[in-house]
């Protein structure tokens, strides 16, 4: 089978990430396995290594028409049997292309329905557009609603996520705690990308509410919008020596094996990778308590704190720091559940998506 993937950037970012494992999945399977990209990033080398072909379709934003031209031209020069579109830009503008050139399209749902909510004038093309996709892959069980809902139940799918679980071992087995043990700061890692969704700022009004007495620090890995309001944020709070903002780095995981604590309290999420992840290194987590969270932890794997309270989240920082023994304990139980999140699975269950469209195109 030849698939031809669609994505904006190969970024620091989920869809990036899953995209990159699938691809190299279905390569290693023996599949012709192709990736249209406006801008590279950190996950092309996995992508060269495993023999998939990068495509650039230039760096345009939007639904810019030489985009569309370029990926008009990508399509008819690889003839692909599937296209895999990857975010609202490729939706649009990718799924455009492909209805004009006939090819079998899947779609991909990669946030929350409140993601949607509001209707501005993009989700309202891609809603438009993905009514006359042949298939739309949710990974959380409520965007799989969402789209039932609007969608022939039949076109809909639900596929997790899945977890390089191999990676992150051998990231962890490489990892060193010798300067944590030095300086004796326990640390605490936020990842994902520097936007709204996210709440970065609830975090660093909830480092400002931990007393002093407790000595930690907090790396802020990802990029986005929001950086120069963050850097100024931090810097007005008076707390540089406790936060610090560094770029997205692909093998964060390593950081884990030391990491007193990994928070993420995002206002909603599709299915988390970075949860996911931090899960399968056996390492403590606070995350907000939305279904996102519900879908894949309770209350005997992670500290759940209300949304938007930067109170709740202090007190659950010091509660961990405090009782290490039950962190330790949570994290354990987090990571017997990621163990199901496995590539194979995941491309196993693509893999049938793609044949049922084929098999009704």
């Amino acid at each position: 089978m030849k698939i031809l993937h669609l994505i904006p950037t190969l970024e620091g970012g989920g869809a990036e990430r899953q995209m990159t494992m699938l691809a190299c999945e279905q390569a290693r399977r023996g599949w012709s396995a192709h990736v249209g990209v406006r801008r590279r990033g950190v996950h092309q080398y996995s992508l060269y290594k495993a023999g998939v072909r990068v495509h650039s379709l230039g760096d345009l934003k939007g639904a810019n028409w030489t985009l569309a031209g370029n990926i008009n031209y990508l399509i008819k020069s690889i003839n692909p049997d599937i296209i895999h579109t990857w975010l609202p830009q490729m939706d649009i503008v990718g799924g455009l292309i492909t209805l004009w050139n006939s090819v079998p399209w899947v779609a991909s749902e990669r946030t929350n329905k409140v993601a949607h909510q509001g209707y501005q004038l993009t989700s309202l093309v891609r809603h438009c557009l993905v009514r006359s996709a042949n298939a739309m892959v949710a990974n959380s069980s409520s965007s799989t609603e969402y789209w039932r809902s609007r969608l022939p139940a039949s076109g809909v799918f639900h596929v997790e996520n899945a977890i390089d679980l191999i990676a992150i071992k051998d990231a962890l087995s490489t990892s060193s705690t010798s300067q944590e043990i030095a300086i004796n700061v326990k640390e605490i890692l936020v990842v994902g990308r520097l936007t709204r969704v996210k709440a970065l700022e609830i975090i660093l009004h909830a480092v400002c509410r931990v007393p002093e007495s407790y000595a930690i620090h907090v790396s802020i890995f990802g990029e986005g919008p929001l950086l120069a309001e963050l850097e100024a944020a931090i810097s007005l709070a008076g707390i540089q020596k406790r936060v610090t903002l560094r770029p997205y780095c692909v093998d964060w995981w390593k950081l884990l094996r030391s990491a007193s604590m990994l928070i993420s309290v995002s206002r909603y999420e599709g299915q988390p990778n970075v949860v996911l992840e931090t899960m399968a290194a056996g390492c403590p987590l606070i995350v907000s308590d939305i279904p996102a969270h519900r879908e894949i932890l309770d209350e005997s794997s992670a500290v759940m704190v209300p949304l938007d309270s930067p109170a709740a989240l202090a007190k659950a920082i010091v509660s961990v720091l405090t009782d290490p023994i039950s962190a330790r304990e949570r994290a354990f139980q987090a990571s017997s559940r990621a163990a199901r999140y496995t590539i194979e699975a995941t491309a196993t269950a693509y893999e049938s998506v793609y044949k049922m469209v084929l098999a009704r195109s």
